[in-house]
């Protein structure tokens, strides 16, 4: 059976194509009587609107693309989470374009990715949001974007958390349980966001007057993997130490788990700390302490805050060119972390 036409509806209501146009388009300059003529002949041949090729022939489309190379799954589907919410309510469709951050042609490659899509504008994610050289080549093209996670290279939207204030909460709550070998996973060297956790984790230590043991501090790169690579280094040291603070969550449970091997006991020989909280943190035993960042509220702003771009509807926002936001975390606490009696 053929599908009902803006045409076929036109000549049930006796108007022009035009008329039923407006009408789909809640336009205001139609009359009343005129409306319901249309819509009464719309529900008559049970007419359907075809968003796309409504899209396509105003030469605009109805998707944003999340690019993304971020090893940590969880952390991802969060953040999609608040994303596609926003999508619904704006009625926008959602790309996902997974990269690979080192390629030597990456950049290349996204400019392929958005001449060859429909997507109007981009949602870039740690650490595509951090290429200096990427966001050159969409300043150039005039491609809408909002980054997540950092504000370090001071142009474009951003929305994020404030990691640094997570690290030294975090920090800081380790410190009061008299902990004083407090081991740290650093995050991905390629993402701004480790130095600011890093820097976080510092500051809580001075203000404590507690020097940091720089022989307790691993690389890690946001995966599970390197969270129990990183552990069993911590764990080799001597004295070990009496926390591991990972830089996510993938981190903390993959420290977890080395400890967990080696038959430590989690929290009463180890305790063990993480930020995210991502659903993993409560699907092992014992559940992690975390900071968790509002990620599902970071998704939906830095969504619609490109959606709102795209739409040039106005912003809630500063005298500021741009949209500069950051979220607080929460200091979480679960069962892997306690106080340390030595």
């Amino acid at each position: 059976m053929a599908s009902v036409t803006i045409m076929d509806v036109a000549r049930k209501a006796g108007v022009s194509k035009k008329t039923v146009s407006r009408v789909i388009n809640n336009e205001a300059n139609v009359r009343p009587q005129t409306k319901e003529k249309v819509q009464a002949a719309i529900d008559e041949l049970g007419f359907k609107r075809n968003p796309l090729g409504m899209a396509l022939a105003k030469n605009r489309s109805l998707f944003i693309a999340l690019l993304a190379d971020n090893p940590s799954p969880g952390y991802l589907m969060n953040l999609q989470k608040g994303i596609l919410q926003a999508c619904t309510e704006e009625h926008m469709g959602l790309f996902l374009y997974d990269c690979q951050y080192r390629s030597p042609s990456l950049v290349e490659e996204i400019q392929t990715f958005i001449e060859n899509t429909l997507a109007d504008g981009l949602i870039l994610v740690p650490p595509l949001s951090d290429k200096v050289e990427l966001l050159d080549m969409l300043d150039r093209k005039g491609v809408s974007y909002v980054r997540i996670g950092t504000k370090d290279t001071k142009r474009g939207d951003f929305v994020g958390s404030n990691t640094t204030k997570a690290a030294f909460d975090m920090t800081e709550y380790l410190i009061k349980l008299k902990h004083r070998h407090i081991g740290f996973i650093l995050g991905h060297p390629d993402q701004a966001s480790s130095k600011r956790t890093e820097q976080g984790f510092r500051e809580a230590h001075a203000k404590a007057g507690i020097p940091v043991d720089e022989s307790l501090i691993a690389q890690g790169y946001y995966t599970h993997q390197s969270g129990v690579d990183a552990a069993m280094t911590l764990l080799n040291k001597t004295p070990r130490p009496t926390v591991i603070f990972a830089s996510n969550d993938e981190m903390a449970v993959g420290a977890l788990c080395e400890a967990q091997s080696r038959g430590i006991k989690v929290p009463e020989e180890l305790s063990i700390a993480g930020i995210d909280d991502i659903s993993i943190t409560t699907k092992v035993w014992p559940n992690i302490t975390t900071m968790r960042q509002p990620l599902n509220s970071i998704g939906y702003t830095a969504a619609s805050t490109l959606i709102r771009r795209l739409q040039k509807k106005p912003l809630e926002q500063s005298e500021e060119a741009f949209v500069n936001q950051l979220f607080d975390c929460e200091l979480v606490i679960r069962q892997s972390t306690k106080t340390y009696v030595g």
